[in-house]
C-alpha cells in the first residue's frame, strides 16, 4: 500500500511543471486559470484548463471532471493509480534535484540578469535523467553535443543542459527553464557530406532526430536556436544542393519553411513525417518510443 503522505506529497507537484516537461505550454491566462490545447485531442480553441492555485485541471473536450496531477498522469499515460504514483515519484526526483523556488514558469533572459559561472562536461545525474526520462535522449547521444552549465539568475544559483552556438552563446534547458545567453546565433555542425544540410529549430529536436534515426547524420546540421535566426542563415543555406527541414508543426515552422523557399533555398519540408506532433521531440516521446 502506498503511504498517504507519499500520495499527498505527489499531489503538490505542479500540473504546470508536469505538462511543461512534456512540451505542453499554456496558450493564455483567463481569470487566474491557464488555458492549454487539450493534450488528448487536436483542437484549435484551447479547452484544457489548469488552476495553478488549486493545482487541478479540467478538460472540456470530455465529460471527465478533471482532477489532480495523479489523475492527469493516469489519463496521459493510460495507466493505473500505482503506476501513475511511480511515474510522479520519478518526476519528483528530477525536479527536486534542481535548486529552484517560486514560479515554475520559464524565465525570460531579457528580464533577468543571467551570469554563467561554469560550463563542464555532462555528468550531472539530474540533467542526464531529465534528458533521458523527459526528453527521450540517452546520455550516449547527448554527451557528444551538450554540456552542463551552472549559472545565476536574479541571485539564484541554477544549472541546466547547455548547447553552444557559433558565437559562443548558450542555449540552456532543464525541467523548468528555457533560457539563452547572448549573443544569439545559429549552431553549425559540419559533416562529411557538405552538399546537404538538415535544419532544426532547437537542439533538443536535433538530438531527438539522432535517436529516431538510430545514427548521426553524415551531412551538415544547422540548428537555428530561435525561429528568428532563419533569415540570418539564408545565405548559408543557399550554398547547399539540398536542405531538409525538421521544423515545428506550428505557424512559425510553416512560415520558416515558406520563407526559405521564397528566398530560393532548395528545401524539402519534412514535417509531414511527424505531422500529428508538435515537433521532433514530441514525436519521439509520444509515438516513436511506444512502437
Amino acid at each position: 500500500m502506498i503511504p498517504n503522505e507519499v500520495i499527498q506529497r505527489l499531489k503538490t507537484i505542479p500540473i504546470t511543471a508536469y505538462l511543461s516537461s512534456r512540451g505542453i505550454e499554456p496558450v493564455k491566462e483567463q481569470n487566474g486559470q491557464l488555458l492549454y490545447y487539450s493534450p488528448f485531442k487536436d483542437e484549435h480553441t484551447p479547452s484544457f484548463f489548469v488552476n495553478p492555485e488549486r493545482n487541478v485541471f479540467k478538460d472540456f473536450t470530455t465529460n471527465d471532471k478533471g482532477g489532480d496531477v495523479i489523475t492527469l498522469v493516469r489519463r496521459l499515460k493510460a495507466c493505473n493509480f500505482a503506476k501513475a504514483v511511480q511515474l510522479l515519484e520519478e518526476f519528483d526526483g528530477i525536479t527536486h534535484s534542481f535548486s529552484f523556488s517560486g514560479s515554475i514558469k520559464p524565465c525570460n533572459e531579457k528580464k533577468s540578469t543571467l551570469t554563467v559561472q561554469k560550463v563542464k562536461a555532462l555528468e550531472n545525474r539530474a540533467l542526464i535523467t531529465y534528458l533521458g526520462n523527459v526528453r527521450g535522449i540517452p546520455f550516449a547521444v547527448a554527451h557528444k553535443y551538450v554540456k552542463e552549465c551552472y549559472f545565476k539568475v536574479n541571485g539564484k544559483n541554477q544549472f541546466a543542459v547547455c548547447f553552444e552556438n557559433d558565437l559562443k552563446g548558450l542555449e540552456l534547458r532543464n525541467v523548468y527553464v528555457q533560457l539563452s545567453t547572448n549573443p544569439k546565433a545559429i549552431t553549425t555542425i559540419k559533416g562529411t557530406d557538405n552538399s546537404t544540410a538538415l535544419i532544426f529549430e532547437g537542439f533538443i529536436d536535433f538530438l531527438s532526430y539522432i535517436v529516431w534515426q538510430g545514427k548521426e547524420p553524415n551531412c551538415d546540421v544547422i540548428v537555428f536556436n530561435s525561429i528568428s535566426n532563419i533569415q540570418t542563415a539564408i545565405s548559408l543555406l543557399k550554398t547547399y544542393q539540398m536542405v531538409y527541414g525538421y521544423l515545428d508543426n506550428d505557424n512559425g515552422g510553416k512560415t520558416g519553411i515558406n520563407s526559405l523557399m521564397m528566398a530560393g533555398v532548395n528545401v524539402t519540408d519534412c514535417r509531414e513525417l511527424y505531422k500529428s506532433y508538435k515537433d521532433v521531440n514530441d514525436y519521439l516521446t509520444k509515438y516513436f518510443f511506444r512502437q
